[in-house]
């Protein structure tokens, strides 16, 4: 009897003890995209996933910005490549579109640039998101078509993410206010503060089809945003008035 109450005094310690490290995890959580990795070719419904709120402060919004490809910056296998994305993707533009949600937040929209072409999208108001828990925000990932010439065996894009705890202007920016799921080295007010490169969700792309023969096993592409892009785009406007930064 006195090992049976022991095996369970022991299984009820393991069980709290896999409780808090769960929950540990999640508390230290990067915000992410809930899909990350996608076969060329494929449109799907993804999820933007805020891991935590800004210490014991929930999140009030959040605003997700994608590379435009236009001024963005591109290596290949580690290098900087002078010539334009569609030397490697065919469509990138406007694949990414925002679905309609209040299940987090009760207002959204979508970013779009001067071709109407979506960039990013925010979502914020209405209750917030309790800083212990997981908030999902959905939208749509069109197909991308990797340029069936290149040599690029798969193509990643760095997406930059501010989870909002506090409205401020940009010398309130602090860990008490915002995370900071971006780039730490382009120069803005939205850079994370790291010592490495860790803060953007990724979305890579894997090609499926067949490399052209002279390509041997392929390069592996990277697409970040621009300085100016980040600076342009990563804003929150509420029917044309900027609402974040304040």
């Amino acid at each position: 009897m006195n090992k049976i109450k022991q095996l369970n005094s022991i299984s009820r310690c393991v069980l709290i003890a896999a409780i808090f490290a769960g929950t540990t995890q999640l508390a230290t959580a990067h915000t992410r995209l809930e899909t990350a990795t996608v076969a060329e070719n494929t449109r799907i419904t993804n999820n933007v996933i805020i891991g935590h709120g800004c210490g014991e402060k929930n999140v009030i919004g959040t605003s997700v910005v994608f590379p435009d490809g236009v001024d963005s910056t591109i290596l290949v296998d580690g290098a900087a490549h002078t010539g334009p994305l569609t030397d490697f993707v065919q469509n990138w533009g406007n694949l990414m579109q925002q679905n309609y949600s209040k299940a987090v937040f009760s207002f959204q929209d979508e970013k779009t640039n001067s071709l109407g072409n979506v960039v990013g999208f925010w979502a914020g108001g209405g209750d917030s998101l309790p800083h212990n828990l997981n908030g999902y925000i959905p939208f749509r990932a069109g197909a991308v078509v990797i340029e069936p010439t290149s040599c690029a065996k798969s193509v990643k894009f760095y997406i930059s993410i501010a989870d909002i705890c506090e409205i401020t202007d940009t010398a309130g920016f602090s860990e008490a206010t915002v995370n900071f799921w971006t780039h730490n080295n382009l120069g803005t007010a939205y850079d994370r503060v790291s010592t490495t490169d860790d803060g953007p969700a990724s979305y890579t792309v894997t090609r499926t089809s067949a490399l052209p023969t002279s390509c041997g096993a392929g390069v592996a592409v990277e697409v970040k945003p621009s300085a100016a892009q980040i600076n342009r785009d990563m804003p929150i406007k509420l029917n044309g008035t900027q609402v974040w930064p304040r």
